[in-house]
């Protein structure tokens, strides 16, 4: 056994001198050893207590070895069992091992023979325990795997989790995430149906005990308690979670079983885990960081693209806040909305390809200016190829001038072709040019934008969006003085029939 913690051997054999004789014979080892000459009391015994070897007669009046090698298996997966019997025969010997048995011993056997035979069986069990670890290093190398391939870290945290409630053994594990700098939480993950210990894997308290500690050691604690008629040990584990000696979180796990017994190598694979959990949110943290770096390079060039367009100045933030609103109103997730704010940003990229003198044109446009400002969405599609982070602004780039009845360009892609990033930016987008101030004309009214839009349902957009847009209006959830500068009263909009224009 590792750490120098005594085996738990149990002895069961119907003849009282022969188990005297076995615990004689094993008392110089470093056993504790309980033997009993009543195979119903060895039976109790097997389901209210750690055992990790257990040493049986076959035949014992009107009970059976089978019986305490099936019990034990079944209280104690990773068990040793070892038969004896004085009448062997071949096909007993295979039917108890296939049952799970470690060796069969013939009597009458020498004392020596048993002692070895035993501590051969503790030393496989000692490779079975510690090679748990070499399970924790496959569940690594799949969660790692799994970062690769870009899964998100809420989801490398819910491997991480999963696998820690399997190897573990646990009834309930949940990860704490937070910010190393402000200790304040990220994220909560959790695994377990047993909704009644979710608080306490998730006890925010749990943090701040290694607050003050750079020791990586869990803090394990244990307590008996009544579970289902029964007494129970319940055993909570709380692991760190440090990265570069700052703490990052900690993963918690309660498990419920009849013994107190958590082994080196179920804490050798909690520890392993672990580090699985620090390199995903390390791995995270890096994405975000380079993610922002080249988010603001890219917003830097909007707004010098915008600095030169004297008629959209203002327009990529306020065509972002729209859809946002939008979106969360489809009830888009958050990694959607990431990608809609990303998208939004770069969406008029391609403008830097356009003079200036078309830009801040306020006459109409010769047919060449046309085709050069209808270049922009394929323009600003080259400039982000090629950069796997801004592969999800694409479908905002290319389509957010795609018309609903297949004649926007540059593609026209009619209907549920245009993928629906494009069709609800060429709503908010159309919306915002409507409403927006320009240097030759004061922005439409809010009437004026709406009629617009409705009327153009099923022809330039697409009509879901539209109706999800209005509503989001009319529950009040727009700005108005913050983005145009001026209230806007929302009240004709109780009586409005969507399928109606507006009166102007």
């Amino acid at each position: 056994m590792t750490d120098n913690k005594q085996a738990n051997v149990l002895v069961v054999d119907d003849e009282k001198d022969i188990c005297d004789i076995i615990v004689e014979a094993l008392s110089s080892e470093n056993y504790h050893t309980v033997s009993f000459s009543n195979p119903k009391r060895a039976l109790e015994y097997i389901q209210e207590n750690s055992v990790d070897l257990v040493l049986t007669d076959l035949v014992m009046g009107e009970y059976s070895g089978i019986q305490v090698l099936e019990s034990t298996l079944a209280n104690h997966s990773d068990a040793v069992v070892i038969l004896m019997t004085a009448y062997p025969t071949l096909d007993t010997a295979i039917s108890v091992l296939k049952k799970g048995a470690y060796d069969f011993l013939i009597k009458p056997f020498k004392l020596d023979h048993l002692v070895t035979t035993i501590s051969r069986g503790l030393k496989h069990q000692q490779i079975i325990r510690e090679n748990l670890s070499l399970k924790g290093q496959v569940e690594f190398l799949k969660i790692a795997s799994a970062s690769q391939t870009g899964i998100e870290i809420d989801s490398l945290l819910k491997l991480v989790v999963g696998a820690c409630k399997r190897e573990m053994s646990a009834t309930v594990v949940g990860v704490i995430e937070i910010d190393p700098n402000t200790q304040e939480p990220i994220r909560k993950i959790y695994d377990s149906e047993e909704k009644v210990y979710h608080p306490e894997v998730l006890e925010e308290a749990t943090v701040t005990e290694f607050a003050y500690t750079k020791s990586t050691r869990p803090l394990i604690r244990t307590e008996h308690v009544k579970n289902e008629h029964r007494t129970v040990v319940k055993t909570f584990i709380s692991q760190p979670i440090f990265i570069r000696r700052k703490l990052h979180g900690v993963i918690n796990l309660l498990i419920l079983t009849p013994f107190d017994q958590v082994t080196p190598g179920q804490l050798d694979v909690l520890t392993i885990l672990t580090n699985s959990a620090a390199s995903a949110m390390a791995n995270h943290k890096l994405y975000q960081d380079l993610q922002n770096s080249y988010l603001q390079a890219i917003r830097t060039l909007a707004n010098a693209i915008e600095a030169r367009d004297k008629c959209t100045a203002g327009h990529t933030d306020r065509v972002s806040r729209l859809a946002e609103l939008v979106a969360r109103h489809m009830d888009w997730g958050d990694s959607q909305i990431a990608d809609l704010i990303m998208g939004c940003t770069l969406h008029d990229i391609g403008k830097i390809g356009v003079p200036d003198s078309i830009l801040n044109k306020a006459a109409k446009f010769t047919e060449q200016e046309q085709q050069l400002m209808r270049s922009h969405p394929e323009v600003g599609l080259k400039i982000i190829q090629g950069i796997n982070l801004f592969k999800p602004a694409v479908p905002y780039i290319i389509a957010h001038h795609e018309r609903f009845d297949g004649q926007g360009y540059p593609r026209g892609l009619k209907g549920e072709e245009i993928p629906i990033e494009g069709r609800l930016l060429a709503v908010v987008d159309a919306f915002d040019a409507i409403m927006a101030n320009r240097p030759y004309r004061q922005g439409a009214s809010l009437e004026k934008a709406v009629s617009e839009l409705i009327v153009n349902k099923g022809i330039q957009f697409d009509p879901t969006i539209v109706e999800s847009f209005v509503e989001v209006i009319k529950a009040g959830e727009i700005d108005f003085p913050r983005l145009y500068g001026r209230q806007e009263d929302v009240g004709f909009l109780e009586e409005l029939t969507l399928s109606e224009k507006v009166p102007v």
